[in-house]
């Protein structure tokens, strides 16, 4: 019996870390957009699109045409230009709201229908509770807005090792959905980087397990937490199996296995796993990508004879 792992996932690729340039380039951003979206091994990508007016009709059309699944991934409001999603102040509270209403529109635009957000910048125990209190008013405002065919997935980071935000243990995001559920908002969910697990000092069963009544999708990546020299280390998105990491083949199966486990993944619905991950050292993308894939097959190769011994209890 074959039991291929397109057969459970749509398969995705995330464009702004296997083309890392266009964070700092909006030309290199359109240039590899297409490229992106030409690789035929992805059902779906994760993306952001420039705003301004002439090169977002271009990159639209790109995406449109590509029939492929949009997840649209916010960019960390880190108060770096007034934004924060957490922040006390009314009109950093609306500007927020404002740009994050902004990328909604584009997101409706490409016909996304699910929306990643991270909270801000971790303002310490003391004022976690007022932060948690904003933001909480924030993701209501963003899922009422984004109503009726988009839904917003809030992603953990971590706390203290890297992006150092509010959101935050895998429990206080599914938390926030469960608040929101209880007002009658419910295109609220969580999003698990595997990436990410570990430097909230978590392990994938209890991540994913407190995330599975509200999980919309998954990355899949790596991280550098023991070795403070490491160039990667923290939330730097290495690719997988690289010198000094958390993950690699093994821990890709498990995650797979507690997945599969849970029900998220499943042939029926099909839900999008995308790989968010820099390619190789001195490989370029397309070549990153290869080992990707070589390294997904080889933890699916794992995972298939517990799939086969569950189908026959």
């Amino acid at each position: 019996m074959n039991e291929p792992f397109s057969s459970y996932m749509k398969l995705g690729i995330n464009h702004h870390l296997l083309f890392p340039q266009v964070f700092s380039s909006w030309d290199e951003h359109e240039r590899t957009l297409p490229q992106i979206m030409a690789m035929t091994e992805f059902e779906a990508v994760d993306l952001f699109l420039c705003l301004e007016e002439k090169r977002l009709e271009r990159e639209s059309e790109i995406v449109r045409n590509s029939q492929k699944e949009v997840i649209y991934n916010y960019p960390l409001f880190l108060g770096k230009g007034g934004l924060n999603p957490n922040s006390p102040d009314v009109d950093v509270h609306k500007a927020t709201l404002h740009a994050a209403l902004t990328h909604l529109e584009t997101a409706r635009a490409v016909g996304a229908r699910r929306i990643v957000v991270a909270s801000g910048p971790d303002p310490g125990s003391m004022n976690r509770e007022t932060a948690r209190h904003w933001f909480a008013k924030y993701l209501q405002e963003l899922s009422i807005a984004a109503q009726p065919d988009i839904e917003v997935l809030v992603e953990p980071f971590d706390r203290s090792i890297g992006k150092n935000l509010l959101i935050g243990p895998t429990r206080e995001a599914v938390e926030l959905v469960n608040q929101m559920r209880s007002i009658g908002i419910y295109n609220l969910g969580v999003m698990v980087d595997m990436g990410h697990i570990p430097l909230l000092d978590e392990s994938f069963q209890e991540a994913i397990t407190l995330s599975a009544p509200c999980l919309g999708h998954v990355h899949l990546g790596n991280c550098v937490k023991a070795d403070p020299d490491n160039p990667y280390y923290g939330d730097f998105h290495p690719p997988l199996g690289i010198e000094g990491g958390e993950n690699d083949v093994e821990e890709l199966a498990e995650f797979l296995n507690i997945l599969i486990k849970i029900g998220y993944l499943n042939q029926k619905i099909r839900p999008t796993v995308t790989f968010e991950m820099l390619p190789y050292p001195n490989l370029d993308a397309e070549a990153s990508v290869v080992i990707f894939l070589k390294k997904l097959e080889e933890a699916w190769g794992m995972v298939v004879p517990k799939i086969r011994e569950a189908s026959k209890n």
